[in-house]
């Protein structure tokens, strides 16, 4: 047997977000998950990063399903820019595509969309390949780990998991089931590795109910809890500890309350309508009787805990009585944003609790020994750490090196590049995968350019001046100005000198061009661009964006 089954890598490898694989076999190709990244400040002006699709597109024809492992933004996210370029079948489990219905329906893409719910135990069959479902524990309930079935052996994808005991919803790790998966022959575990650095397990979920439990009972003010739109089993825990406080909750944020409108429309948390209250009714009661759970834990600048604090939100605003904690831990990048927001609440005068004062937050990922258990319950002949940098896969290769693996066995593999899996074993593929990133700025959907890109960072750092000139279409002479104005460069009173002699110059070399009637207006746009560019980068060490605009009368 000849054939290979191609493992690629799209995102989500050597960088955590955008996850996407593609496993291609023959004229088959599933892909698993379709997520975003979001930007850093190198990325002005950019909401969202997508995997780059080019592989996809040159190989429709193969596209049999995107097959979804659990509904966090990392993926599922690009699904809406996805899927206008790629028309193919969803599978998911129940909650998954009970949140991606939602928001495909904002894009006007649900009722174009086939959905398709994993069977219970059993496999699809997509072409020359089998996806089956196996439930795992993480930070939101109804995630799974697929086992991919190919004419080559099995690959086992654990996707985002950890071994929670404990689980708020009650549904433990499906152990058994990845233990018979163990028995009949794993090929290659593709493993998540975001946690391989820390020792020992995951704390539970459960954990943090006596940590809430204390906030809500000793606190006379409010008690507001920011955490992720998606942390579902984060909403119910602080749901639970707000009632047996008999405080009413009220949910604060969009992509939160649409969440849990879902999840508990598909019964996956236990809420009653008598255990919240609209954020509109919240001063019917006191202080003492009110919890908030919020989105806005990274600091985003629209979210609802980034309005609060600062006070740009007529329905909630900080009180000093009130108790705020940040139930998450930053996004690297995020840092300053999620600081900024911190610091404001503390200008209001309220409490602000977060992780390094208190343990208010626990991963979704599993630790060290989670890791080593799904490999020991998997038994596979290779292993591959996924959803993490470089140095999380460095980690996860001296770990599976310890547990007797041989380094050969623990292949690596970043975004752009593939693992061959055949009879003989799973090697580096040699072939060029197109990849990268698309970066969507909300109304360019096929992505925002490097120049556009290029161009915001010179705007940020440098700012921007417009030179405006009126000239005599008949004999090229110069009517008004040239006249200089300026945003982000300097204050008017450190250019105006400046600025008076930059125009003179541009009188000069328009006059050394000796224009005529029909002369080429981009020569006289080039040489005004140029005379300003070089003039105030050698009087400020500046680089500007010169804006020439040139009227003809």
């Amino acid at each position: 047997m000849n054939s290979k089954l191609k493992i690629i890598s799209l995102g989500g490898s050597g960088d955590i977000g955008k996850n996407m694989l593609a496993f291609h076999y023959e004229d088959t190709i599933v892909v698993v998950d379709c997520g975003v990244a979001f930007a850093n400040e190198e990325q002005p002006g950019v909401d969202l990063i997508i995997p780059d699709i080019t592989y996809l597109l040159e190989h429709r024809e193969c596209v049999k399903a995107i097959c979804l492992t659990h509904g966090h933004e990392d993926h599922i996210g690009a699904l809406p820019f996805v899927l206008k370029q790629l028309h193919v079948p969803l599978y998911g489990t129940a909650l998954t595509l009970g949140m991606v219905r939602e928001k495909l329906g904002e894009h006007g893409l649900a009722a174009s969309t086939e959905f398709n719910v994993y069977p219970e135990n059993e496999p699809v069959v997509l072409g020359d390949l089998s996806v089956e479902a196996v439930h795992v524990t993480h930070s939101l309930p109804d995630a799974a780990s697929l086992i991919i079935r190919s004419p080559v052996g099995i690959v086992v994808h654990s996707s985002d998991f950890k071994i929670d005991q404990t689980p708020i919803d009650g549904r433990l790790f499906d152990a058994p089931r990845f233990a018979q998966i163990g028995d009949e022959g794993v090929r290659l575990l593709i493993s998540d590795t975001v946690n391989v650095e820390k020792k020992g397990w995951c704390p539970s979920e459960r954990n943090l109910v006596p940590v809430f439990d204390r906030f809500m009972r000793e606190s006379e003010g409010r008690v507001i809890v920011a955490t992720f739109g998606s942390n579902l089993h984060r909403a119910q825990t602080v749901i639970d500890v707000a009632t047996r406080n008999n405080r009413k909750v009220a949910i604060f944020g969009r992509s939160m309350s649409q969440n849990i409108t879902t999840a508990r429309s598909l019964g996956q948390l236990k809420i009653s309508d008598s255990q919240l209250v609209k954020v509109e009714d919240i001063s019917k009661y006191p202080d003492k009787e009110i919890a908030i759970l919020t989105t806005g834990s990274q600091g985003e600048p629209l979210a609802g805990l980034t309005r609060m604090s600062r006070d740009e939100n007529s329905k909630i605003q900080i009180r000093p009585s009130d108790t705020v904690i940040l139930s998450s831990t930053p996004i690297p990048g995020n840092e300053d944003m999620v600081w900024r927001v911190v610091n404001r609440i503390f200008r209001l005068g309220a409490t602000v609790i977060y992780d390094a004062i208190t343990n208010v937050h626990v991963s979704g990922h599993g630790y060290q020994e989670e890791l080593k258990m799904l490999i020991n319950l998997t038994s596979p002949e290779f292993v591959a750490p996924y959803h993490g940098e470089p140095r999380h896969y460095n980690a996860y290769k001296r770990m599976a090196m310890e547990m007797g693996y041989p380094e050969d066995q623990v292949l690596i593999f970043e975004t752009g590049q593939y693992l061959e899996l055949d009879e003989n074993g799973v090697t580096h593929g040699k072939e060029a995968i197109p990849h990268g990133s698309v970066l969507v700025d909300g109304i360019s959907v096929g992505g925002v350019s490097d120049v556009v890109l290029r161009d915001r960072r010179h705007l940020s750092q440098d700012g921007t001046v417009i030179v405006t000139v009126s000239m005599d279409r008949s004999n090229g002479e110069i009517l008004s100005g040239p006249d200089l104005m300026s945003r982000g460069f300097l204050q008017p009173e450190d250019s105006q000198e400046m600025f008076d002699i930059a125009e003179e110059r541009v009188v000069e070399a328009l006059e050394e061009l000796n224009l005529t009637e029909g002369s080429d207006l981009d020569t006289v746009r080039v040489t005004v661009h140029d005379t300003v560019s070089r003039y105030l980068r050698k009087r400020t060490g500046r680089r500007p964006v010169v804006i020439p605009i040139i009227m003809e009368i």
